[in-house]
Parts: structure tokens; sequence; C-alpha cells
């Protein structure tokens, strides 16, 4: 793939994620994949302040002090997090990110600026699985377990909560906790982590649109990325196939403004993109955020898979060819060839299910159901969850569940009704039905 691609698919990809809809309190009755790229029409959106107006600072700050990496990668020694602060006395919340997703998503900066607009001290993090996280903060360089990944982020959580204490001077009265899909998941595990450690007591800890079983849902987005595309044979053609359609539709239309409008006025065109399309398209950009995570575990264990091993890497050294190679192993890739070998290294009788299990929510069942502080917010038809997982999310919050028949997965996390729930789920009494799955 030509190395513009990706930068201009991201972009594009950061205006339509900004774009989509919710239930009878008024999202539009559209496909999951529509609502997940499209995410909440600007007028049914809850309104927070624009960037300047937020008091924030991006900071690093090192987790592991003896973690080396190559001299191209010296950067990432230090982990980076973004912080929000108010010069009075505040509650704290944690933020932390989807799977492979940086601190600087568009979707957590959504979110911090909600929060922050409510009164909060904001720290957004990164997700365990993103590769700066993995280089700076994963002990094992090998994401993807449960209670190890929670230690992990706990610790990073407490480091720079420190750190953002002394360049800002921010002092907190509470802590809170919101995750959104595997950071939802790395939320729980957090939070059952420090019910016996202490540190933070968390007052509050929201899980948005999570995973019930992790490798489940993972199966279930790999599968999206191998969609059938009429005229697609491979990931590559299928980005030349979604530019071209771009390209026509900018064309009849006479300009390349890109606007938040884009994706709806795309899908009333002809060139609207088929649920295929979007499948794939959804698939493809978890597709990239596994290379990612398979490059740089790769690269910490020096497996050689992917990465460098032998090879001096200076700043000038091209890594395109390893990525190229990292991209032909999805997020299953992953598991079954590095996350596997060394659950199983520690636990020789122990199969792939168990591994599985000790990183679902099942497996932390008692925490959830008896912590109060704990919340569930998700979609019936949110594609990560089969209608399984979603009765077990429903059956085990019960009036902590709050429950939305559409908006896919995270597509309705700005409507304003939804953002009211997340700002407001321990005053208020949840009296919804139960919405049934697609």
């Amino acid at each position: 793939m030509p190395r513009l691609i990706l930068p201009l698919l991201f972009s594009a990809l950061a205006f339509l994620a900004s774009a989509a809809h919710a239930d009878d309190f008024s999202y539009p009755d559209i496909n999951a994949f529509l609502s997940t790229i499209g995410g909440t029409p600007e007028p049914l959106q809850a309104v927070v302040p624009a960037e300047p107006n937020i008091q924030q600072e991006d900071l690093r700050v090192r987790v592991l002090p003896d973690r080396k990496l190559p001299p191209a990668f010296d950067f990432y020694t230090k982990m980076g997090f973004r912080v929000a602060w108010h010069d009075d006395p505040a509650p704290l919340v944690f933020l932390i990110a989807g799977s492979g997703s940086s601190y600087d998503s568009a979707r957590l900066d959504y979110l911090k600026a909600l929060f922050w607009q409510a009164g909060m001290h904001v720290i957004v993090m990164s997700s365990p699985t993103n590769y700066d996280f993995i280089a700076a903060a994963s002990t094992s360089g090998l994401p993807g377990l449960g209670r190890r990944d929670a230690r992990d982020l706990h610790t990073a959580m407490s480091v720079a909560l420190e750190h953002a204490r002394n360049k800002t001077g921010l002092e907190a009265t509470e802590f809170r906790m919101v995750g959104f899909s595997l950071g939802a998941m790395n939320a729980a595990f957090v939070s059952e982590l420090d019910e016996h450690l202490g540190q933070f007591d968390f007052t509050r800890v929201l899980m948005l649109n999570p995973p019930v079983n992790l490798y489940n849902s993972i199966r279930r987005l790999d599968a999206l990325s191998h969609t059938d595309v009429p005229g697609v044979d491979s990931t590559e053609s299928f980005y030349e196939h979604i530019f071209d359609k771009l390209s026509r539709y900018f064309a009849l239309r006479g300009d390349t403004d890109i606007e938040d409008t884009l994706f709806a006025g795309i899908q009333t065109s002809e060139e609207a993109l088929s649920d295929a399309e979007m499948a794939m398209l959804v698939g493809a950009v978890f597709r990239f955020a596994a290379a990612d995570l398979n490059f740089m575990a790769d690269l910490i264990n020096g497996q050689g898979r992917y990465a460098p091993t032998r090879q001096k890497v200076t700043v000038s050294t091209s890594l395109t060819p390893y990525l190229r190679r990292a991209l032909f192993c999805d997020f299953g890739c992953y598991v079954r060839n590095q996350l596997w070998p060394d659950w199983h290294s520690r636990n020789a009788e122990g199969t792939l299910e168990d591994m599985a299990y000790e990183t679902s929510l099942k497996s932390i069942g008692e925490h959830i159901e008896n912590n109060p502080h704990m919340a569930v917010l998700t979609n019936a038809d949110d594609f990560i969850l089969t209608r399984d997982d979603y009765h077990y999310l429903a059956e085990t919050f019960g009036e902590r569940a709050f429950l939305y028949p559409r908006g896919g997965h995270g597509g309705n996390l700005r409507h304003h009704d939804v953002t009211a729930r997340m700002l407001n789920f321990r005053s208020e009494e949840h009296t919804s039905e139960l919405q049934s799955p697609a």
C-alpha cells in the first residue's frame, strides 16, 4: 500500500467518526456498521468545549526505568498521556482507550471534553494494546491477559497521576474510571485489582461497549476484514476501491471539502458504501491496530517474526517491510503466535479456552455483580457481542446496565441522552426494558 494512503484514510475516518444516532430516544434505525462509522449527527450531540478552551497538556513519563529499545524507538521508552485539569480540587476520572487506540484518539478526546466540562480532572490513557503503551509500560510486552494488563495499567495510572500532579498542581477529591471497548474490560480488571490494593478506591467505574469474552470478540472483528466485497481481492485493493469512490463523489460535487457531514453526504449519493464495504472498513481499522500490536510485541520480545532482530535499527531504517509483514497477522494470529505460547509456558495443563476465560468478564463476575459503583453501557446491535454476551451484561449488571437498541460499537456515545447517562449513572434509576440484540 502506498505510504500516503494510510494517513489519508485515517484523516477521513476521523471526520467520519464524528457524524450517527440512538432509540426511541431519537437514534435513527440504521445498521450497526453505519452507526459505528458515522457516529451521532451533530444536532443530537451533547455540546462540549472546543479544544482551545480546555486547560490541558500532553505529557510523557518513564514507567519502566529498565526498558531498553533500539535507538530508533528511544522516544517510546516514555509513555504518553493527556491531562485536563481545573484549578480547584475536583474528582478525577481516568479514561481508558479501546483496542490499539492512543490517548489522543478522537473518541477519547470528546469524552475528555465531556467530563472536564462536568467539573472533573481527566487523565486519558492509551490502550495497553497501543504500541506506545506496549513499549513504555507493558512489563511483558505481550498484552491481552486481563489481570496482567490490569497490573500494568494500574501502575501506569499511578505514575501518570503523580507526574500530572507535579506538572499541573491538580488536586483530586476522589477517583473515577471510564473505559471504551477493550478499555472498558481493562477498567473492570483494574477495578477488581484496586479493590485489593486500595489505592484509588474508585467511586464510579463506567464500562462503554465492553466485550464479554475478548477472544470471541476478536474473532468477530477479524472476520470483518475478510468480508466479501465484489471487485475487491485484497486489503490494498479495498482501499483503492474506497478512494476511487471518494474521488468520484468529490468530482461530482465539485469540491474537496472534508467536513462532519461527509459520510452522510456520501451515503445519500450514488457512491454510497454497501453494508459489505462498511463492514470491511471497520474490520480494516482493527486490522491496522493489530499490525501495530504484532510489531511492537515482537520488537519488545526479540522474536524476529515481524520486527528486525539482527539488523541495527536507526532513525533512517525503513520499517515498511516489517510493518507490511505484520499486517498479514490479525488479532487472532497474535493470540495464537505470541500470546498463547507465553501463557502456555506457565500453564502447561491449560487450554486456549482456559486462557480465554481468564481474560473474560465472567472470570471477575463476582466483583462486577457486587460492585454498586460499576455500570455498563452498550447497544443491542454492537457487533463485538454475541446474543449470550449481551444478555450476560444485562443480567449481571441489572439496573446498572444502560442498554440501547441501536448505536453499533460506540456510535451513539456523543448522543445527548447517552452522555447524560454517563454523567449521572449513580444518581438515577435505570428503568429501561431489555432491548433484544438485532
